[in-house]
């Protein structure tokens, strides 16, 4: 006999899962059903699917009412209005958003968009993908969080089956963080999956040139290393290949790779163009000079190639050569940043009008504007040039003492590289040009006051621009540091992916608020990032300890410990099957122990009793099963027969008619149950 796992958790949670289940001998209705509607639904949403869906689920929330787990009846009810959700302003819509904040009132589920993301990325972990697509869809409509919010739906839609709607919610991430390679990556795959060739390309390329994640370079590689299985004359896999294992510094394999590529498109110059950087890394940088000399003979205008060759030639100290591609890069777009980097760097050190003299050697008449100093300087400060950068603010300044530009982004230099007297002498030229200035005054206040809370107010900008090491410059000047200000610098940290030195942050405002719940709730969170489960698992705990209300830390440990407890109950039912009934007990008890109002693990206990005949255990455990769940309708089957067995045959029919008041699928026990009933029934009616 198979086993087969019922609990209403693990219902929802098997309720989208795409891969075929185990067969098992008894079900109950409530899973059947859910199970057979949610897959009719994926397979075909049309009306009368969604309909059929919403109406069970609707019963199910009825259920989980009585039952008070309202955790459940909440992700019921976000699951219907993902349905209906089309229409808010429909009766059915109105009546279970209501019903869904009576819940959250019952729980004392403070719902704040905080608190709503965090259960909605619980419940994807949980895949109980609607309840999620309902919390994500309305958390972007309210813009909050919008990236973080289209990421996931896109990873839900690809559940759905939906590529075409992934692709338009990951679409929708990158444009607003359009450097997540993360997002890219899955973009990519989703182009692959449908096979949009070109386009996965394009994404896969964005992904290589921003990452540097070997476990993603890692994923691109092994989808193409199968492609070239396929198709030996494959020239995107060779060039893919090529790149991603160039970001890992495997040159000579990228070398072989291009090469092959370039023996099925001889003439593509981007296909050239990546050999020669390969080769550039590779500090060869003669070989690399050729490759580009034979694109530009037939090229001549292609200006990425002539910058390519300009840093070979400078990394060979042939500088007149590297000053000469520059500038003729500079006459064709006279606004190309990467030529005037180019030129600065080989100058660096000098006056910024001597530098500026070489950008464009035959336009004698050019005389740089107050715009031209302001946006060269910010790309010399991106590139890390910052002496330059100062100083060509400050040419920003003399050309235009009465504009606000150049005192503001240099002003924040100076705040950001921790030179505070240079920054208060600066703005209190500033405020005397321009006293009517709003940021200018707004600056002038903040430098003279010096309060924590204005460092903390440029952190926080830094931040929202997601530059997280500008803002740990300020935070980590800010003393003395209270819990938000460590918060805000574990956030700072995660986002970097120093998980170390994020969770030694949220240590230290432990230490200030040691009865702080949320702090062990978010510090189990990077614990999960480093893959430590059980660490997590003891700061999630602490969590719940210190606030039993904390629905998100209950949620994400109940989810943890499930996948525990799927573990033992895969182990005990391999052992069940090789009737190693002793050891089957043992996983059991572990199981229970971590999860101990699992009606699984006790369905299971029973069902081995029942196997070891051990009759008054196994009833004691399909008992205890019921009373965790009713749905685990069979039990009432064996309890019959043990009851018959024991002369009980009154109290037998009464458990015979309770399972036959289920939805049976199994022939046999039918049959059995029915014959019994009208025997015994002979007797007793």
């Amino acid at each position: 006999m198979k086993f087969r796992r019922f609990t209403a958790s693990f219902i929802i949670f098997t309720l989208l899962l795409f891969c075929t289940m185990k067969t098992a001998c008894a079900k109950c209705e409530t899973s059947n059903r859910v199970i057979s509607r949610a897959n009719a639904l994926i397979s075909n949403p049309n009306e009368t699917n969604i309909n059929k869906y919403v109406s069970l689920m609707k019963k199910r929330a009825v259920t989980h009412g009585i039952l008070r787990d309202y955790e459940a009846q909440a992700d019921d009810y976000r699951s219907i209005l993902y349905f209906l959700r089309k229409n808010k302003k429909s009766a059915d819509y109105i009546k279970y958003y209501k019903k869904l904040c009576e819940t959250y009132t019952k729980l004392d589920f403070k719902n704040s968009q905080n608190n709503r993301l965090e259960i909605a990325k619980n419940l994807y972990l949980e895949e109980k993908y609607f309840a999620a697509a309902y919390e994500f869809l309305e958390l972007a409509e309210e813009e909050y969080s919008t990236e973080i919010c289209y990421e996931y739906l896109g990873d839900i839609s690809n559940c759905f089956n939906n590529p075409d709607s992934a692709i338009l919610f990951y679409k929708k991430a990158l444009e607003i963080e359009p450097e997540n390679y993360c997002i890219t990556h899955k973009a990519g795959k989703t182009y692959k999956s449908i096979n949009k060739e070109s386009d996965a390309k394009d994404y896969f390329e964005k992904t290589i040139n921003l990452c540097e994640d070997p476990e993603i370079l890692n994923d691109i590689i092994a989808i193409y290393e199968n492609d070239l299985n396929q198709n030996k004359d494959s020239e995107i896999s060779y060039e893919i290949l090529g790149l991603a294992y160039q970001k890992l510094g495997e040159y000579q394999k990228t070398y072989e790779l291009f090469q092959k590529a370039l023996q099925i498109k001889q003439d593509d110059i981007f296909l050239k163009y990546y050999l020669g950087n390969l080769l550039f890394d590779m500090a060869e940088y003669a070989n690399a000079i050729e490759i580009y000399n034979s694109i530009l003979s037939n090229n001549p205008y292609e200006t990425q190639i002539r910058i390519a060759r300009a840093k070979s030639y400078k990394a060979l100290n042939m500088t007149n050569n590297a000053i000469k591609d520059y500038q003729v890069v500079l006459a064709l777009y006279p606004n190309s940043m990467q030529a005037q980097y180019g030129l600065y760097r080989i100058f660096s050190g000098k006056s910024p009008d001597t530098v500026i003299k070489t950008f464009y050697p035959l336009n004698k008449n050019f005389v740089p504007n107050e715009d031209f100093y302001n946006n060269l300087a910010g790309m010399l400060y991106q590139k890390g040039m910052v002496k330059d950068s100062i100083n060509v603010y400050k040419k920003a300044i003399l050309k235009a003492p009465k504009s606000e530009r150049a005192y503001v982004q240099l002003y924040k230099i100076y705040e950001l590289e921790g030179n505070k007297a240079k920054g208060f002498e600066l703005i209190q030229s500033a405020y005397k040009n321009l006293p009517n200035s709003p940021e200018i005054k707004k600056l002038y206040k903040a430098s003279s006051a010096n309060t924590m809370g204005a460092k903390n107010s440029v952190a926080l900008s830094y931040m929202a621009n997601k530059e997280y090491s500008k803002a740990l410059k300020i935070y980590n000047q800010i003393e003395p540091k209270d819990v938000a200000l460590y918060e805000s610098i574990a956030i700072c940290y995660k986002s970097l992916k120093n998980y170390k030195a994020a969770v030694d942050s949220l240590a230290n405002a432990i230490k200030l608020d040691p009865v702080n719940s949320d702090l062990y709730y978010n510090t189990a969170l990077l614990y999960l990032d480093m893959n430590s489960k059980k660490t997590a698992e003891t700061y999630l705990e602490k969590a719940i300890g210190l606030d039993r209300k904390n629905l998100k830390a209950r949620k994400l440990l109940s989810y943890i410990k499930q996948q525990e407890v799927d573990k033992s109950l895969d182990k005990a039912y391999n052992l069940y099957k090789k009737k190693d009934y002793k050891n089957t007990l043992i996983e059991l008890t572990r199981a229970e122990k971590l999860y101990p109002n699992n009606p699984e693990v006790y369905y299971y206990k029973a069902l081995t009793y029942k196997a070891l005949n051990d009759s008054n255990n196994a009833f004691k455990f399909f008992e205890k099963t019921l009373s965790y769940d009713r749905a685990y309708y069979t039990c009432h089957f064996y309890m019959a027969e043990i009851l018959e067995k024991r002369g009980r045959e009154k109290d037998a029919l009464e458990e015979y008619e309770r399972f036959l008041g289920a939805e049976v699928e199994d022939e046999k026990m039918l049959k059995k149950a029915q014959d019994r009933v009208i025997e015994l029934g002979k007797k007793y009616y």
